[in-house]
């Protein structure tokens, strides 16, 4: 069985190929065109293959995606066999035995494969920003201290939104640009070090609701996701993404690099979608993506995960998107259709 995506892949090859005595079978690249350049006529398309792993490289447009027994088919690779001519059914079907391989292989046998590097660069807070945490430890140590009115405000937001501020940590300071003083700060991290933030303004009043500085591609939350969970939960704002543990993805549309961030994660991918039309997108997305889409019973009360959890609790929403999450296509399409009717 650890061959089931090798012979897959090898029977979607053209027929016009041919193999090298290094081992590649060489055909016309099937990325270019999609990369933006000039369709391929002289055989810059290769495939390898070993023990059940497959390797692609286009000697092109410099496209590159592999697949190794024990884990996901990544989001390029999806991308690859699309561009073979596999169809959507065919593509879900080997998502699926990737994951019934990875129960089958030991972690010990796993190849260190490398992978394209994604970086962003460093990014500070907003000026005068200080951690609430700071704020706390000059309360206790200063009787006198002076605590502004808006940062009162902001711990009693966080309350009202049932988030875990032992966990996560946030930021607040009197800096009247962009009426960051009637906000609180959520600093944004991959790898360890801040990339970004994010600032969520404390009233209706203050307009945009989110006042934001961080990499396009970035997925919220990443960094606190535990190695040994066997899901990850995909939601739009940072708030739902907290609320739950999950990820963000800052919206509802999922760039490449963002798909290729949370298929990294080597785990099933849930989406949960908010309820409005920004959502309905967020399936569409998730569907060519071929990700697991939960459709919560609480989502007839209320707007999004974070509602649900300040009104039933974190263990029960958990459960709950467990429970109802889809892997077929079909179910997806006709509760999307019910949801956004």
């Amino acid at each position: 069985m650890l061959d089931t995506i090798q012979q897959s892949i090898l029977q979607l090859l053209p027929i016009r190929r041919k193999s090298t005595q290094s081992g590649w079978i060489s055909f016309n690249a099937v990325c270019c065109s999609h990369n933006g350049e000039t369709p391929d006529r002289k055989g810059r398309g290769g495939i390898k293959t070993n023990d059940g792993a497959v390797s692609y490289h286009c000697f092109n447009c410099g496209y590159t995606a592999s697949f190794v027994p024990g884990r996901h088919l990544s989001f390029k690779f999806r991308k690859l066999l699309a561009w073979l001519g596999a169809d959507d059914l065919t593509i879900r079907h080997l998502v699926i035995d990737a994951v019934r391989l990875k129960e089958l292989v030991a972690p010990e046998q796993l190849e260190e494969t490398p992978q394209e590097e994604i970086k962003f660069d460093q990014r500070e807070l907003p000026d005068g920003s200080t951690s609430l945490t700071s704020w706390m430890t000059r309360m206790i140590q200063d009787d006198h201290c002076l605590i502004p009115s808006q940062l009162t405000r902001g711990v009693e937001y966080l309350a009202s939104r049932s988030i875990d501020t032992a966990r996560y940590e946030f930021y607040f300071t009197d800096s009247k640009s962009y009426n960051y003083h009637r906000r609180i700060i959520i600093p944004y991290y991959y790898e360890g070090k801040m990339v970004g933030s994010s600032a969520r303004a404390l009233d209706d009043s203050v307009k945009p609701k989110y006042w934001s500085n961080h990499p396009a591609d970035y997925v919220f939350n990443l960094d606190k996701q535990h190695k040994d969970s066997k899901f990850v939960i995909v939601v739009e704002g940072p708030f739902d993404a907290m609320a739950v543990d999950g990820v963000s993805i800052q919206g509802s549309e999922i760039s490449d690099t963002q798909a290729e961030l949370i298929d990294r994660l080597q785990r099933e991918v849930v989406v949960v979608p908010d309820t409005d039309s920004a959502g309905r997108k967020l399936v569409d997305r998730a569907i060519e993506l071929g990700w697991t889409v939960s459709y919560p019973v609480w989502q007839e009360t209320c707007k999004d995960l974070n509602e649900a959890v300040v009104k039933y609790g974190k263990l029960f929403v958990l459960k709950s998107i467990l429970e109802a999450r889809e892997t077929s296509r079909l179910k997806i399409e006709l509760k999307k259709k019910k949801l956004y009717s």
